[in-house]
């Protein structure tokens, strides 16, 4: 199979135009998304990235290493393996997929009724439509997320911080006033469509959890 030209075999030297080459295959995103946060083995990335085969995802990490998105490391114990992570340059792509999200609500051919969030692509919504403002006093967090719609699927462990922006990380959070535990897509559902606090388990001060919940409950009307 011949290679595939790119813009600038063409005569385009467009940057943009280089950025969609990089970025255009349907895969791209779903695996950075996964990879913004921290690491992850091949096995957790073929669990986050829902309907990719394993030879199509093992294709395309190599493609984005190729290209300088990802690099290979190896992970501390305990999971003490080959991993894969974003690279410096990869995560300059956080504010333009942040973009990209706010965009696409207005699509009028996006449907995501039915459908749920992997735990980091639930976190990746909340640094999108996080609204732009200052929390005094801060509240720290900690979410225990996991994806429901897989059976043993891995529990996540964030550290929320809001004072002048909200910050997520995949920390743990031992001094956070108070724990949310549940799965992802339900934790989702209480953010933006009023989806009970109770259908997710809350150990701490529920208090601070319904100030967070406001936000976004307001974001999206």
């Amino acid at each position: 199979m011949p290679a595939k030209r790119a813009y600038t075999d063409h005569g385009d030297a467009c940057a943009t135009a280089h950025a969609m080459e990089l970025l255009g295959d349907r895969w791209t995103y779903p695996v950075l998304r996964e990879l913004m946060l921290a690491p992850k083995r091949f096995n957790e990335l073929a669990e986050g990235v829902r309907g990719v085969t394993p030879a199509v995802l093992t294709a395309r990490l190599r493609e984005l290493e190729a290209v300088g998105l990802l690099e290979r490391v190896e992970l501390p114990a305990p999971a003490r393996a080959t991993g894969y992570r974003v690279t410096d340059w990869g995560r300059e792509l956080g504010p333009v997929f942040s973009a990209l999200g706010r965009w696409a609500q207005a699509s009028p051919v996006w449907r995501p009724h039915g459908c749920g969030l992997t735990p980091d692509a639930a976190v990746q919504s909340m640094l999108t439509m996080a609204p732009a403002v200052v929390l005094d006093p801060p509240v720290q967090l900690q979410l225990r997320l996991r994806d429901g719609r897989i059976a043993d699927s891995q529990l996540y462990t964030y550290r929320l911080d809001w004072a002048a922006e909200l910050s997520i990380t995949r920390d743990p959070a031992p001094a956070a006033h108070a724990t949310v535990t549940g799965d992802s897509t339900t934790w989702i559902g209480v953010l933006y469509e009023g989806v009970p606090l109770t259908e997710v388990q809350v150990e701490g001060d529920p208090a601070e959890v319904r100030r967070v919940v406001s936000f976004f409950t307001h974001s999206a009307q």
